[in-house]
């Protein structure tokens, strides 16, 4: 899917890399209002979700997402924070480490964060129970403390089971949204597809997650998505696998 223009310099926003696959604030500790969407002119972004090996950093600074996961949830893709700073020592720069949370101490966040493990912060769990309104505030005020916050936006996930769910989530103080599938006792990384038809038009820029595969790659193209995130369609036998990572990059990239 073309996109137009680049979003960040039509609006003077600055690029933090010469790839433009950072997102940056330059308007210093200042939140950004309405964050514009990371994507250029040339493709979609693309997340790649639960990498745990060597060989896994390996293949993506090969075939170049421009994020990846690391699952610091309790997760058959989970990572330990001392496993996370030996993968993260291999990524190429110009991919950005997204961590995946769920209803974790803000503290936590905060030290992967300091110790450059990973430069955005995505929320997987419960907005009504842990992940609050006031999480989130009490997390960007850790963060602006530490002196981190205007580089590194959160990611509201958000677990579709009907339109609602996607409206209430709207108002989250967070740069972007991420909407998954909602399934029972799993956050993320189901493989299983929500129906996309429920996602409204809204201002806030979003990420794509949930049964994101080569037969679907192109109808979640068809969306106003400037990501997708994709985690168990590019694994064998529960294993990240270089070629399927190869395959539906440059699936994207063609389109």
């Amino acid at each position: 899917m073309s996109k137009s223009k680049n979003p960040l310099q039509a609006t003077g926003h600055q690029i933090c890399n010469e790839t433009g696959s950072g997102i940056c604030d330059p308007r210093g500790s200042r939140q950004m209002d309405a964050p514009a969407c990371p994507f250029d002119s040339l493709h979609t972004r693309i997340k790649i979700c639960g990498l745990t090996r060597p060989e896994d950093i390996a293949a993506v600074n090969e075939y170049r997402p421009d994020y990846i996961g690391f699952v610091f949830a309790p997760s058959k893709r989970n990572v330990s924070e001392m496993r996370a700073a030996e993968l993260k020592k291999l990524l190429s720069p110009d991919i950005t480490a997204v961590g995946v949370f769920v209803n974790s101490p803000i503290a936590d966040i905060v030290r992967l964060v300091n110790r450059g493990i990973i430069g955005a912060v995505q929320l997987h769990g419960d907005m009504e129970g842990f992940e609050t309104v006031q999480y989130a505030e009490d997390l960007k005020k850790a963060l602006a403390a530490a002196r981190l916050a205007a580089s590194v936006p959160l990611i509201r996930a958000v677990r579709v089971k009907d339109g609602d769910d996607i409206r209430r989530a709207v108002s989250y103080p967070a740069e972007y949204l991420l909407f998954d599938t909602f399934v029972k006792d799993q956050y993320g990384g189901s493989g299983v597809r929500f129906d996309w038809s429920l996602i409204p038009h809204i201002e806030k820029p979003w990420f794509l997650a949930g049964g994101i595969s080569a037969s679907t790659i192109k109808e979640a193209l068809n969306t106003e998505a400037c990501c997708l995130d994709i985690s168990s369609a590019v694994e064998t036998d529960g294993r990240k696998d270089p070629k399927k990572i190869q395959e539906i990059i440059q699936t994207v990239r063609s389109v």
